[in-house]
Protein backbone atom coordinates (compact mmCIF):
# COMPACT_ATOMS: atom_id res chain seq x y z
CA UNK A 1 0.00 0.00 0.00
CA UNK A 2 2.93 2.56 0.94
CA UNK A 3 4.15 1.76 -2.66
CA UNK A 4 0.71 2.53 -4.23
CA UNK A 5 0.43 5.52 -2.35
CA UNK A 6 4.04 6.97 -3.33
CA UNK A 7 3.31 6.13 -6.89
CA UNK A 8 0.19 7.86 -7.02
CA UNK A 9 1.48 10.97 -4.97
CA UNK A 10 4.62 11.22 -8.07
CA UNK A 11 1.97 11.37 -10.84
CA UNK A 12 -0.46 13.64 -8.84
CA UNK A 13 2.03 15.91 -8.46
CA UNK A 14 3.47 15.71 -11.50
CA UNK A 15 -0.01 16.27 -13.75
CA UNK A 16 -1.51 18.58 -11.25
CA UNK A 17 0.27 21.43 -11.29
CA UNK A 18 2.86 20.96 -14.66
CA UNK A 19 1.27 23.06 -17.13
CA UNK A 20 -0.75 26.86 -17.19
CA UNK A 21 -4.33 26.66 -17.28
CA UNK A 22 -6.56 26.13 -20.05
CA UNK A 23 -7.19 29.49 -21.09
CA UNK A 24 -8.89 29.72 -24.49
CA UNK A 25 -9.21 26.02 -25.64
CA UNK A 26 -11.94 24.57 -27.55
CA UNK A 27 -14.09 22.22 -25.24
CA UNK A 28 -12.94 19.21 -24.99
CA UNK A 29 -15.42 16.17 -24.64
CA UNK A 30 -14.69 13.44 -22.25
CA UNK A 31 -16.13 10.14 -21.40
CA UNK A 32 -15.84 8.85 -17.39
CA UNK A 33 -17.09 5.82 -16.13
CA UNK A 34 -18.43 6.25 -12.10
CA UNK A 35 -19.31 3.21 -10.14
CA UNK A 36 -22.28 4.59 -8.44
CA UNK A 37 -24.20 7.61 -7.88
CA UNK A 38 -23.89 8.44 -4.20
CA UNK A 39 -22.07 10.86 -1.54
CA UNK A 40 -18.12 9.32 -2.69
CA UNK A 41 -18.68 11.06 -5.97
CA UNK A 42 -18.41 14.72 -3.87
CA UNK A 43 -15.35 15.49 -6.19
CA UNK A 44 -16.80 15.10 -9.34
CA UNK A 45 -20.30 16.41 -8.81
CA UNK A 46 -19.03 19.37 -7.13
CA UNK A 47 -16.54 19.99 -10.37
CA UNK A 48 -19.54 20.01 -12.67
CA UNK A 49 -21.53 22.10 -10.39
CA UNK A 50 -19.27 24.90 -9.52
CA UNK A 51 -17.88 25.24 -12.62
CA UNK A 52 -14.50 23.74 -12.31
CA UNK A 53 -14.55 21.03 -15.37
CA UNK A 54 -16.03 24.15 -17.31
CA UNK A 55 -13.05 25.83 -16.82
CA UNK A 56 -10.95 24.06 -17.52
CA UNK A 57 -12.66 23.85 -20.83
CA UNK A 58 -14.01 20.09 -20.07
CA UNK A 59 -17.37 18.57 -21.39
CA UNK A 60 -18.13 15.35 -19.30
CA UNK A 61 -20.14 12.30 -20.32
CA UNK A 62 -20.39 10.52 -17.08
CA UNK A 63 -21.71 7.11 -16.57
CA UNK A 64 -22.76 5.12 -13.65
CA UNK A 65 -22.01 1.65 -13.85
CA UNK A 66 -24.39 0.44 -11.03
CA UNK A 67 -21.60 -1.01 -8.83
CA UNK A 68 -17.19 -1.23 -9.10
CA UNK A 69 -16.41 -3.78 -11.94
CA UNK A 70 -17.80 -2.63 -15.15
CA UNK A 71 -16.38 0.79 -14.76
CA UNK A 72 -13.02 -0.30 -14.42
CA UNK A 73 -13.35 -2.55 -17.69
CA UNK A 74 -15.02 0.46 -19.92
CA UNK A 75 -11.87 2.22 -19.16
CA UNK A 76 -9.21 -0.73 -19.65
CA UNK A 77 -11.78 -1.86 -23.35
CA UNK A 78 -10.78 1.89 -23.92
CA UNK A 79 -14.43 3.03 -23.96
CA UNK A 80 -14.13 5.73 -21.76
CA UNK A 81 -10.64 8.01 -20.53
CA UNK A 82 -11.38 8.08 -17.16
CA UNK A 83 -12.86 5.82 -14.19
CA UNK A 84 -13.36 7.63 -11.20
CA UNK A 85 -13.12 4.49 -8.62
CA UNK A 86 -11.35 2.50 -5.86
CA UNK A 87 -8.25 2.36 -5.29
CA UNK A 88 -8.85 -1.92 -5.32
CA UNK A 89 -9.73 -1.91 -9.08
CA UNK A 90 -6.79 -0.84 -9.98
CA UNK A 91 -4.75 -3.30 -8.37
CA UNK A 92 -6.59 -6.27 -9.34
CA UNK A 93 -6.48 -4.93 -12.76
CA UNK A 94 -2.64 -4.62 -12.28
CA UNK A 95 -2.82 -8.29 -11.13
CA UNK A 96 -4.45 -9.51 -14.22
CA UNK A 97 -1.76 -7.98 -16.10
CA UNK A 98 -3.92 -4.43 -17.15
CA UNK A 99 -1.89 -1.41 -15.92
CA UNK A 100 -3.32 1.96 -15.13
CA UNK A 101 -2.51 4.80 -13.39
CA UNK A 102 -4.37 6.72 -10.47
CA UNK A 103 -3.10 10.50 -11.26
CA UNK A 104 -5.53 12.39 -8.51
CA UNK A 105 -7.41 10.81 -5.23
CA UNK A 106 -10.65 12.68 -4.25
CA UNK A 107 -11.09 10.34 -1.44
CA UNK A 108 -8.35 8.76 0.72
CA UNK A 109 -10.64 7.21 3.72
CA UNK A 110 -13.73 4.39 3.46
CA UNK A 111 -16.79 4.84 2.96
CA UNK A 112 -18.65 2.69 2.77
CA UNK A 113 -21.77 1.95 5.23
CA UNK A 114 -23.81 -1.15 6.42
CA UNK A 115 -27.48 -1.85 6.96
CA UNK A 116 -28.97 -4.94 8.09
CA UNK A 117 -33.07 -5.51 7.75
CA UNK A 118 -34.21 -5.08 11.44
CA UNK A 119 -35.57 -8.42 11.28
CA UNK A 120 -32.82 -9.83 10.95
CA UNK A 121 -31.55 -7.60 13.74
CA UNK A 122 -34.19 -8.79 15.58
CA UNK A 123 -33.33 -12.53 15.16
CA UNK A 124 -30.09 -12.06 16.44
CA UNK A 125 -30.06 -9.53 18.73
CA UNK A 126 -27.99 -7.01 17.06
CA UNK A 127 -27.91 -3.14 17.68
CA UNK A 128 -26.46 -0.03 16.61
CA UNK A 129 -24.85 0.37 20.03
CA UNK A 130 -23.03 -3.07 19.98
CA UNK A 131 -19.05 -3.37 19.93
CA UNK A 132 -17.96 -3.44 16.55
CA UNK A 133 -16.33 -7.48 17.26
CA UNK A 134 -19.83 -8.47 18.55
CA UNK A 135 -22.00 -7.43 15.21
CA UNK A 136 -19.45 -8.74 13.05
CA UNK A 137 -20.03 -12.40 14.83
CA UNK A 138 -23.68 -12.31 14.55
CA UNK A 139 -23.01 -12.15 10.32
CA UNK A 140 -22.75 -16.56 10.35
CA UNK A 141 -25.74 -17.92 8.54
CA UNK A 142 -26.53 -14.64 6.99
CA UNK A 143 -26.83 -13.07 3.52
CA UNK A 144 -24.58 -9.67 2.88
CA UNK A 145 -25.22 -7.85 -0.64
CA UNK A 146 -23.33 -6.25 -2.26
CA UNK A 147 -23.25 -4.16 -5.39
CA UNK A 148 -21.34 -5.77 -7.91
CA UNK A 149 -19.13 -9.14 -7.71
CA UNK A 150 -16.05 -7.33 -8.62
CA UNK A 151 -17.03 -4.31 -6.48
CA UNK A 152 -14.94 -2.55 -3.46
CA UNK A 153 -18.52 -3.66 -1.21
CA UNK A 154 -17.51 -7.38 -2.18
CA UNK A 155 -14.00 -7.25 -1.30
CA UNK A 156 -15.10 -5.10 1.68
CA UNK A 157 -17.50 -7.36 2.66
CA UNK A 158 -15.44 -10.49 2.02
CA UNK A 159 -12.89 -8.86 4.33
CA UNK A 160 -14.98 -8.49 7.54
CA UNK A 161 -16.62 -11.67 7.06
CA UNK A 162 -12.67 -13.30 7.63
CA UNK A 163 -11.75 -10.67 10.23
CA UNK A 164 -15.17 -12.83 12.13
CA UNK A 165 -13.62 -15.41 11.65
CA UNK A 166 -15.57 -16.82 8.98
CA UNK A 167 -15.89 -17.83 5.45
CA UNK A 168 -17.39 -16.34 2.50
CA UNK A 169 -19.95 -18.43 0.93
CA UNK A 170 -19.75 -21.11 3.33
CA UNK A 171 -20.25 -19.55 6.54
CA UNK A 172 -22.14 -16.34 5.18
CA UNK A 173 -23.44 -15.91 1.90
CA UNK A 174 -22.26 -12.82 -0.59
CA UNK A 175 -24.60 -12.01 -3.69
CA UNK A 176 -24.92 -8.76 -6.02
CA UNK A 177 -28.08 -6.52 -5.12
CA UNK A 178 -26.93 -3.83 -7.84
CA UNK A 179 -27.01 -0.40 -6.05
CA UNK A 180 -29.24 2.67 -5.25
CA UNK A 181 -33.10 1.35 -5.93
CA UNK A 182 -32.08 -2.25 -6.34
CA UNK A 183 -29.79 -2.25 -3.61
CA UNK A 184 -32.60 -0.52 -1.18
CA UNK A 185 -35.26 -3.09 -2.55
CA UNK A 186 -33.48 -6.22 -2.06
CA UNK A 187 -32.69 -4.93 1.74
CA UNK A 188 -36.81 -3.83 2.20
CA UNK A 189 -38.08 -7.35 0.52
CA UNK A 190 -35.24 -9.65 2.96
CA UNK A 191 -33.35 -10.93 0.07
CA UNK A 192 -30.52 -10.25 2.02
CA UNK A 193 -29.87 -9.46 5.83
CA UNK A 194 -27.01 -7.14 5.38
CA UNK A 195 -25.61 -5.10 3.25
CA UNK A 196 -23.18 -2.57 2.47
CA UNK A 197 -22.47 0.84 -0.27
CA UNK A 198 -21.62 3.89 -0.25
CA UNK A 199 -23.98 6.75 1.49
CA UNK A 200 -26.77 7.70 1.16
CA UNK A 201 -28.46 4.57 0.70
CA UNK A 202 -27.73 2.71 3.60
CA UNK A 203 -29.01 5.60 5.71
CA UNK A 204 -32.16 5.84 3.21
CA UNK A 205 -32.81 2.10 4.46
CA UNK A 206 -32.61 3.33 8.39
CA UNK A 207 -34.34 6.33 7.40
CA UNK A 208 -37.67 4.68 5.85
CA UNK A 209 -37.51 2.19 9.07
CA UNK A 210 -36.68 -1.22 7.83
CA UNK A 211 -33.17 -1.39 8.89
CA UNK A 212 -30.65 -0.21 11.59
CA UNK A 213 -27.07 1.06 10.37
CA UNK A 214 -24.60 -1.92 11.17
CA UNK A 215 -21.14 -0.35 10.42
CA UNK A 216 -20.82 2.83 9.97
CA UNK A 217 -17.37 3.75 7.90
CA UNK A 218 -18.52 7.05 7.39
CA UNK A 219 -17.66 8.17 11.33
CA UNK A 220 -14.98 5.61 11.53
CA UNK A 221 -16.93 2.63 13.45
CA UNK A 222 -14.31 -0.07 12.03
CA UNK A 223 -10.89 1.26 12.94
CA UNK A 224 -8.85 -0.98 10.95
CA UNK A 225 -8.88 0.52 7.71
CA UNK A 226 -7.67 3.72 9.10
CA UNK A 227 -6.36 5.31 5.35
CA UNK A 228 -7.84 3.93 1.75
CA UNK A 229 -7.49 5.24 -1.48
CA UNK A 230 -11.25 5.28 -1.89
CA UNK A 231 -12.01 7.69 -5.05
CA UNK A 232 -9.63 8.13 -7.49
CA UNK A 233 -9.18 9.59 -10.77
CA UNK A 234 -7.65 6.42 -13.14
CA UNK A 235 -6.68 6.58 -16.86
CA UNK A 236 -4.71 4.53 -18.82
CA UNK A 237 -1.03 5.21 -19.56
CA UNK A 238 -1.43 6.12 -22.93
CA UNK A 239 -3.98 8.35 -22.37
CA UNK A 240 -0.99 10.18 -19.53
CA UNK A 241 1.36 9.73 -22.51
CA UNK A 242 -0.31 10.94 -25.24
CA UNK A 243 -2.55 13.82 -23.88
CA UNK A 244 -0.98 14.90 -21.01
CA UNK A 245 -2.99 18.55 -20.89
CA UNK A 246 -6.56 16.63 -20.75
CA UNK A 247 -5.13 14.63 -17.73
CA UNK A 248 -3.48 17.83 -16.33
CA UNK A 249 -6.84 19.69 -16.47
CA UNK A 250 -9.10 17.16 -15.47
CA UNK A 251 -6.76 16.67 -11.88
CA UNK A 252 -6.83 20.37 -11.56
CA UNK A 253 -10.80 20.52 -12.08
CA UNK A 254 -11.09 17.88 -9.15
CA UNK A 255 -8.18 19.24 -7.04
CA UNK A 256 -10.08 22.26 -7.24
CA UNK A 257 -13.85 20.77 -6.09
CA UNK A 258 -12.15 19.14 -2.99
CA UNK A 259 -10.23 22.34 -1.83
CA UNK A 260 -13.65 24.07 -2.85
CA UNK A 261 -15.40 21.90 -0.39
CA UNK A 262 -12.79 21.80 2.46
CA UNK A 263 -13.36 25.17 2.64
CA UNK A 264 -17.00 25.42 2.88
CA UNK A 265 -19.64 24.11 4.94
CA UNK A 266 -21.81 21.35 4.88
CA UNK A 267 -24.64 22.60 4.01
CA UNK A 268 -23.00 24.80 1.04
CA UNK A 269 -21.66 21.26 0.05
CA UNK A 270 -25.15 19.74 0.22
CA UNK A 271 -26.26 22.75 -2.15
CA UNK A 272 -23.30 21.72 -4.48
CA UNK A 273 -24.50 17.75 -4.31
CA UNK A 274 -28.10 18.58 -5.12
CA UNK A 275 -28.42 18.47 -9.02
CA UNK A 276 -27.16 14.69 -8.77
CA UNK A 277 -28.36 14.13 -5.69
CA UNK A 278 -31.47 16.16 -5.45
CA UNK A 279 -33.75 13.24 -4.71
CA UNK A 280 -32.03 12.04 -1.70
CA UNK A 281 -34.07 13.48 1.54
CA UNK A 282 -32.40 17.16 2.64
CA UNK A 283 -31.46 15.82 6.05
CA UNK A 284 -29.53 12.38 4.67
CA UNK A 285 -27.93 14.66 1.89
CA UNK A 286 -26.74 17.09 4.34
CA UNK A 287 -25.48 14.38 6.79
CA UNK A 288 -23.63 13.02 3.67
CA UNK A 289 -22.22 16.02 3.00
CA UNK A 290 -20.64 16.78 5.98
CA UNK A 291 -19.63 12.38 6.84
CA UNK A 292 -18.18 12.74 3.08
CA UNK A 293 -15.79 16.07 4.02
CA UNK A 294 -13.99 14.17 6.71
CA UNK A 295 -13.28 11.64 3.65
CA UNK A 296 -11.72 13.88 1.79
CA UNK A 297 -8.21 14.11 0.17
CA UNK A 298 -6.62 17.42 1.58
CA UNK A 299 -4.29 19.42 -0.80
CA UNK A 300 -2.72 22.58 0.67
CA UNK A 301 -1.19 23.71 -2.31
CA UNK A 302 -3.33 26.33 -4.56
CA UNK A 303 -3.53 26.65 -8.66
Amino acid sequence: MKLLTAIFLVAFWSFAWAAPPAGAQAPRKVKMTIPVVAHSMTPVYIAQSKGFFADEKLELDITSTGGGGPDIRALIAGDVEFSFTTGDNVILAHQEGKKLMMVMSGLNKVFINWAMHKESAKTKGVTESMPLAEKIKALKGLTVGVTNPGALTAHLAAFVIRKAGYNPQQDVQIIPIGAGPTWLAALENRKVDVALTAPPVPETAVSRGFAIMFINNAKGEDPSIPEFLMENLVARPETVTKEPDMVRRMVRALTKANQWALKSTPEQVADALKPALGKTPPDLLLAGAAAVLHKMFSNKRES
